[in-house]
């Protein structure tokens, strides 16, 4: 199964390629470290997953009109039935491919993409340990479901499958041919590439594409309502108790407004922070690659070292993610 701590997968194995050896020390180490992030394995699945609820939201902000023959949230349905529509691909050049999957299929796509990173450092992990690598037949079709990633480019799909298919060859053999060292030479480049296009893909179409399209969603609701009711109170003569009711459904939606556009903002600062934490795992495995060229070997002291700073955004990641994401419910497949 995919679903794992994230804490085992990310930072215990990590450990363990740094370390490059077993010792008392370095497990002692991982198992702090993974104490850390032990609510961590479910982060980036919301963040996937909020890019569908994120239409759905955007459908339901959807105004109603009174004068629409068909229903007066008919709109809101239609905006509803995209979110689930068909996708269409467009082929642009021969280096990029601009893919419109539905943003259910997307956000699939989306956890499928962030499990070749995580299966890849399991297998480090193992290595490492002198352990048998397992091997998930869902990575076998891993090229389709990149495709379905918005704003992910061809050559970093080739790099996802390129990291899938050395696992599949690891395990298939079930001997120690492929070491430790052989492994982060051999995919130090397809992994700052794909981590690379796959942290941009993260932000074009999550943080800067379907919550940007959100708050404009929520925006457009709010400026009609409160745009209706302040045209219509200027043109009635109010007066006593329907000044007061007035003033407050004002502040009221203001206030409401105001609120869930900071929640939105949250959320992409979460994914920013994210995509920060992969980056730090790709510069680590340079510099892993980098000491096996020159022959040399991290000490325990140097792993700590590497893997603290993103340790704690780990942790505040965790924090910050159950609370804003804590009202997501992940829809019922239909």
């Amino acid at each position: 199964m995919f679903r794992q701590k994230l804490a085992f997968k990310v930072l215990v194995p990590l450990v363990l390629v740094l370390g490059g050896c077993g010792r008392n020390a370095d497990i002692e180490a991982a198992k702090s470290l993974s104490r850390v992030g032990q609510e961590a394995d479910v982060v980036f699945e919301k963040i996937a997953d909020d890019f569908y609820q994120s239409c759905l939201r955007a459908a339901d902000y959807t105004p109603l009109k009174s004068s629409n023959s068909e229903g007066i949230n008919q709109d809101r349905i239609t905006a509803e039935k995209e979110c689930d529509g068909n996708p269409q691909v467009e082929q642009n050049s021969l280096d990029s491919v601009n893919h419109k999957p539905t943003p259910k299929d997307a956000s699939q796509a989306l956890t499928n993409g962030n499990l070749v990173i995580i299966n890849y450092l399991i297998a480090l992990g193992k290595l490492a340990s002198d352990d048998l690598i397992n091997y998930d037949p869902q990575l076998n079709s891993i090229e389709d479901s990149l495709n379905q990633i918005p704003e992910i480019q061809t050559d970093v799909v080739g790099a996802g499958t390129a990291i899938a298919q050395f696992l599949f060859r690891v395990f298939s053999e079930q001997e120690r041919r492929s070491t430790l060292k052989d492994a982060v030479l051999a995919n130090d480049q397809n992994l700052t590439s794909y981590i690379d296009g796959f942290s941009n893909a993260i932000n074009k179409g999550y943080s800067k594409g379907a919550l940007e399209s959100e708050k404009l969603a929520v925006d457009d609701y709010y400026r009609s309502y409160l745009g209706s009711i302040i045209n219509t109170v200027n043109s009635s003569n109010l007066e006593g108790i329907g000044v007061v009711l007035r003033d407050k459904t004002i502040v009221e939606l203001d206030r409401e407004w105001k609120t869930t556009k900071s929640t939105l903002v949250e959320k992409q600062k979460i994914a920013d922070l994210y995509v920060e934490i992969l980056k730090e795992i790709s510069q680590d495995h340079h510099t892993i690659k980098e000491m096996y060229q020159k022959d040399e070997k991290p000490s325990s002291t140097q792993i700590r070292k590497m893997v603290k700073t993103y340790v704690k955004k780990l942790d505040k990641l965790v924090e910050q993610s159950n609370k804003v994401f804590k009202d997501n419910v992940t829809p019922k497949v239909k």
